[in-house]
């Protein structure tokens, strides 16, 4: 009870945070969820009393009032729900930017992890669904404590008339909710492993609508294959659905068994009433409709409290999504030059009885030193620039900055000494200019269009205000692959020349280009960081040959480290890399 009391209190402040006139629309409909049903239950019984004691004009006139009125709230209530939509929209985009900002700020190894994927299905879906989670407890709280009053004014009414009416009427109400409860536990269960379901599903559909990988699916021949995958996948969620179908189908023919014996009960009292002549007929009209409004108020307070219950499940998702610790505390790196990073005896698994990914890895990282890291695929070279970058914590050992545990460092002002270019490329479907300085484009036009030409980006960029997509606007720009790549090298030079970035990680941005444009490139990023640290990730050896130190990795251990020429005369592992390479260009 007190976790319903509490996500009702917070998601009711939040909505008032984020659009208040929809607060104000649900109190309105709780006055008007009163009303209404006893003005239905009082206005026939007040036109067969005046029928029987003969009209006049005055109570034709007083019953014209009323039932003017009775329509006029009517039509209110048909224009609120016709406007309520609009405001519940703007609640939810309050409610999902929330949920996206704390996305991005929780721990990035437990994002990735399948169980931070769920708990964010979960939280996404209890947002974006009008009648699930924060939206359905949102729709559900007028009906709610609209039916708590009115049923409350129309007990005590009929305690007046026969209160075994009323015992009858809990009673049912009590089994009815138990029922649904128990219904809503096994829904329950079943969310967890839906959410899992529905994110394979998603995944599969971006994977199919996705230009490159249509072209993979029709050149390797795979549509027989993939659609094979996506009928598994959609059968387990048609599963899953029919049991929660199921499950709903139970509660509704339980909940037709129940109603049909208590309006029984309470219809015959009534008539046996009238019939010995204990009650006038106005008095078994009057009686007949707050009978009525007690049944159904009963059957919609028990639905909606276990609907009710329900969504609170699902906001509790919400909340604990947002209640994730992702506190960025700790010693402030302003203006800290120059930086030393050091890796002390760091190891590092993804799960405590997963395998180890890093283990023992020793190195620093001086002023203004390169450093690459070299090895096959699955050696650990982007998982330890992951570590290097704070994404992911060290198992065991210690990251050092200048000194201090990484741990021990506020993230965000660590970030900003970092200047990042990675193999998966991500152009933002925004301004040329906000895909280099993001938010800062106004403060730095010059110095943005300097960018631009360091990069080689034709005039084309010159506009840093024209979109970089035609889906915002049918005049944006769509850069080519190589003009990507060129994109990130901007991004890459306003961060090393004008954000005091201290250190360029480059994680194979390259990894699609030919050996002679990888090493113009990386010409011109040595060059933007000639006075920064710089680490390198790359499969091609040539490539690392200007760097300060190489770092051959395997099976998650360094097992070499020298420069180039200290490396080739000893004859091993690297060489052994190296003139193989060689050989394919020869």
């Amino acid at each position: 009870m007190k976790n319903i009391r509490n996500n009702t209190w917070y998601i009711l402040s939040k909505t008032w945070k984020y659009e208040k006139r929809l607060i104000i629309i649900i109190l309105f409909q709780i006055m008007i969820g009163v009303i209404l049903p006893l003005a239905t239950a009082v206005l026939p019984a007040w036109i067969v009393d005046a029928i029987g004691n003969g009209m006049n004009h005055i109570t034709i006139a007083r019953l014209a009032v009323v039932i003017i009125l009775l329509m006029i709230c009517n039509t209110a209530v048909t224009y609120i729900a016709s406007i309520q939509e609009t405001y519940l929209l703007n609640s939810k985009m309050g409610f999902l930017s929330s949920l996206l900002r704390k996305e991005m700020e929780i721990d990035y190894a437990y994002a990735e992890s399948p169980e931070g994927q769920n708990k964010f299905q979960n939280a996404f879906m209890s947002i974006v669904n009008d009648y699930q989670g924060i939206p359905g407890m949102l729709s559900l709280i007028a009906p709610l404590i609209g039916n708590i009053l009115s049923l409350t004014v129309n007990v005590f009414i009929i305690i007046e008339f026969n209160v075994w009416i009323v015992v009858v009427l809990t009673v049912t109400a009590v089994v009815h909710f138990w029922i649904a409860a128990k219904i809503r536990k096994k829904q329950d269960a079943l969310r967890d492993s839906m959410a899992d379901s529905s994110r394979k599903l998603e995944y599969i559909y971006e994977y199919m609508s996705g230009n490159a990988s249509t072209r993979e699916i029709k050149i390797f021949d795979m549509q027989k294959w993939i659609v094979d995958v996506l009928n598994n996948v959609t059968q387990i969620r048609i599963g899953l659905a029919r049991k929660s179908a199921g499950f709903n189908f139970f509660l509704s023919v339980s909940d037709c068994v129940i109603l049909a014996l208590r309006d029984a009960f309470a219809y015959f009292v009534t008539f046996w009433a009238v019939y010995t002549g204990k009650i006038e007929v106005w008095e078994f009209v009057f009686y007949l409709g707050i009978i009525t409004c007690i049944s159904s108020g009963f059957t919609e307070l028990t639905n909606t409290l276990a609907s009710f219950g329900q969504r609170n499940m699902e906001v509790s998702t919400f909340q604990e999504f947002l209640d994730l610790d992702c506190s960025d505390e700790g010693i402030g790196l302003e203006n800290m030059k120059p930086v030393t990073i050091e890796l002390r005896d760091v190891s590092f698994q993804f799960c405590d009885d997963g395998p180890y990914i890093l283990r023992h890895i020793n190195l620093v990282l001086h002023e203004s030193e390169k450093i690459a890291f070299v090895g096959e695929n699955g050696a650990g070279k982007s998982t330890l620039v992951k570590i290097i970058c704070g994404l992911y914590k060290p198992t065991e050992g210690k990251v050092l900055v200048n000194g201090v545990n990484l741990e021990e460092i506020k993230l965000s002002d660590y970030h900003r000494l970092l200047a990042t270019a990675f193999q998966d490329i991500h152009i933002l479907p925004m301004t040329i200019g906000e895909n280099i300085a993001f938010g800062e484009v106004d403060s730095y036009v010059e110095e943005i269009r300097k960018c631009i030409k360091v990069a080689g980006l034709g005039n084309e960029f010159w506009d840093i205000m024209k979109p970089l997509t035609r889906m915002l606007d049918a005049n944006g720009l769509v850069p080519s692959g190589g003009q990507e790549q060129k994109l990130i090298l901007a991004r890459v030079a306003f961060k090393l020349l004008y954000k005091n970035a201290q250190i360029l990680i480059l994680d194979e941005p390259t990894a699609a280009m030919d050996a002679i444009s990888e090493k113009a490139f990386y010409e011109k990023y040595m060059r933007l960081s000639k006075h920064k640290s710089c680490i390198l990730i790359s499969h091609r050896l040539k490539s690392t040959s200007f760097c300060d130190s190489i770092v051959v990795m395997e099976k998650g251990q360094i097992i070499e480290c020298g420069t180039h020429e200290e490396l080739m005369d000893r004859n091993t592992h690297y060489r052994a890399l190296y003139e193989l390479q060689s050989s394919y260009y020869q």
